[in-house]
Order: structure tokens, then sequence, then C-alpha cells
């Protein structure tokens, strides 16, 4: 499938999916994607002569900030919101 192809094919699915396809980049034959609150992905995509599969990569992340959002999910205790089901209340 050539890129345009399935560069329109991306935008099909972003129609139905809170992500955007903010850029392509024919030479390397990459799309971009992103959604908020600031989830991204990129694929790549093999020429003809790969078949069907696909390279999905995540961006670098910025380490101090990975750090400090680790640290507060780690510190974070989760809280049931409804009484689990076969566990007794009394």
């Amino acid at each position: 499938m050539d890129f345009q192809q399935l560069a329109d094919v991306a935008e099909k699915w972003c129609s139905n999916t809170p992500f955007e396809l903010i850029a392509t980049e024919e030479t390397e034959r990459r799309m971009d994607f992103y959604a908020d609150p600031g989830v991204s992905f990129y694929v790549l995509c093999p020429d003809n002569g790969c078949g069907d599969n696909f390279l999905l990569g995540l961006p670098d992340t910025d380490d101090d900030a990975f750090e400090e959002y680790s640290a507060d999910v780690e510190e974070e205790e989760p809280e049931a919101d409804h009484p689990q089901m076969g566990v007794s209340q009394q």
C-alpha cells in the first residue's frame, strides 16, 4: 500500500478515536498521533516488501517529568468506590 493510502486509513481510524494524526513523513514512512492529555505515539510503515508489519513507537519521555509522575502515582493509594463483591462488610 502506498504511503498516502496508509495516511488516509489512519485519518479514518482517528475519526473514531480521541487521537489526531498530527504529522506524516513520507520519506521515513512515519505517522505521528496525539491525544489529550499528552498521549502520543508514532507508527513506522514499512514499504510493500515487509507485509503487514508495522513498528509502533513511543516518543522519548522527559526523565525528570516521568520520575515526578511515577513518584506521584506510587504515593497514591487506591480507594474502593464501592463494596467488593464476595467480601463481608461486617
